[in-house]
């Protein structure tokens, strides 16, 4: 059975931090240092690496193979083997960002700011405008030291009511953080060799 995590009351939020800002290998912690998540990847197969995701007595969460030109192969134990695609889908609509999902219910929630520089947010049925879940990007806080600053980990901030579902919430996360994550570079890098050839005819 996975760890419950604390809540303090109705409209609470509790926090995980990543230990590693790698959505493809690191460990997910409470404040109290209780590990609730190992994600690991495995290369051995350089064409299909894999990544798998277990809780914090070690039982496996999911796993996916990597795909270059298709979305990855998701496997969550109860369910069938399918492309992250068909459980992750993407708004239709030009230049929205938005990915729905379903938990086993049936109910809906939405992942936002799904593109490059951007903090994923996740909003349930009950609010279009107060998130469930969000990401804290990792910071150097210069409040502390201005010299040397700390560098303040990454964060996965819920609201309790996402407690029953936190798994799929981890997962979905995971899934999109490293597509977003490769789309940043990647556009980072058309910028800087766009500045560069600008640069070389002026």
């Amino acid at each position: 059975m996975s760890r419950q995590l604390p809540t303090s009351g109705s409209g609470s939020a509790f926090s995980l931090r990543f230990e590693r800002d790698n959505p493809c290998n690191t460990t997910i912690v409470d404040q109290d240092q209780n590990t609730f998540y190992t994600v690991a990847t495995d290369f051995a197969n350089p064409d299909k690496p894999v990544t798998r995701v277990h809780d914090g007595i070690g039982k496996l969460v999911a796993e996916w193979i990597w795909r270059d030109a298709r979305s990855d192969l998701l496997t969550i134990p109860g369910r069938p083997q399918t492309a992250a695609s068909a459980w992750l889908k993407k708004s239709i609509i030009p230049f929205w960002d938005d990915v729905t999902f379903q938990d086993d219910a049936g109910v809906e929630y939405v992942w936002k700011n799904n593109k490059p520089g951007l903090a994923l947010q996740l909003f349930g049925p009950q609010s279009k405008t107060q998130p469930v879940a969000r990401f804290i990007r990792s910071r150097k806080d210069y409040r502390v030291d201005r010299e040397n600053p700390p560098v303040v980990p990454s964060m996965l901030l819920f609201d309790e009511t996402v407690e029953p579902i936190r798994d799929l919430v981890v997962i979905s996360f995971l899934l999109l953080e490293r597509r977003r994550r490769e789309t940043e570079t990647e556009t980072e890098n058309r910028a800087r060799w766009f500045a560069i050839g600008q640069s070389s005819v002026s």
